[in-house]
């Protein structure tokens, strides 16, 4: 019988509190410890802990009581998301064919029940399929970190839109044009930028802001708002 893991870890910071840095090393050393004495050896590609800290701060800031994310893998960001805002509702879509995703979730369940929801399947049929049933659910905090290929990554920014207003934040990963796994992405958001979907707000490379995307770098990402035709930063409407 495996013993050990998170339980044995100190407890996750009070979320009615300021987290830090060493909050989201230590949370993200629970989960991977968690899985590893359970057999579970996690494909690398979760977020950082400076990235995981980004995303607790944008729920915090946003007051985010709902959150919809492309991507769980391991469940890093979503544990975040529900570590940051006590009232917060997550609900992530992942292909969720490996055994450590599945084990994670039951992590999740566990810290966090009935708080959490994983929808399995590619991206480009389940989000659709999801907001057919769910037609009036709304996020207040969109994260996109699903797969890398161009035609995936814009279908993850168009059919996320439907469950966002103006004031909806979307953080949008794997902004790295001169890596293999970003070009697609990169390309996705820069059009979306460019057609008027998305108004760029932050754009982050490694926990810094910066003005523009430019090596070297390991992780960026950018935080924005969909456009709608009614909001003040119109842009161009998509055809």
């Amino acid at each position: 019988m495996v013993s050990g893991g998170f339980e044995a870890e100190a407890d996750a910071p009070s979320s009615s509190q300021s987290l830090s840095l060493q909050d989201m090393k230590r949370m993200k050393r629970q989960i991977l410890r968690f899985l590893l004495l359970r057999g579970h050896f996690p494909r690398d590609g979760s977020s950082k802990p400076d990235e995981l800290l980004y995303l607790a701060a944008a729920a915090q800031r946003t007051g985010a009581r709902r959150v919809g994310e492309i991507g769980f893998n391991i469940g890093c960001s979503a544990y975040a998301f529900l570590t940051a805002c006590p009232d917060a509702q997550v609900v992530s879509f992942d292909l969720g064919e490996n055994d450590a995703t599945r084990a994670a979730k039951g992590l999740i369940d566990k810290r966090y029940p009935n708080r959490h929801t994983l929808i399995c399947g590619p991206s480009g049929e389940t989000v659709p399929q999801f907001k057919s049933r769910n037609p009036d659910l709304r996020f207040d905090l969109v994260f996109i970190d699903g797969a890398h290929g161009y035609e995936a990554a814009k279908a993850d920014i168009v059919n996320m839109k439907p469950f966002c207003t103006e004031k909806t934040a979307v953080v949008m990963d794997d902004l790295l044009p001169w890596c293999w796994w970003g070009t697609g992405p990169t390309q996705a958001w820069t059009e979306a930028i460019a057609e008027g979907i998305i108004r760029q707000d932050e754009l982050v490379k490694d926990g810094t802001p910066v003005d523009a995307l430019e090596p070297p770098g390991k992780r960026c990402w950018a935080l924005g708002r969909y456009v709608f035709e009614n909001s003040p930063d119109q842009g161009v409407t998509p055809s």
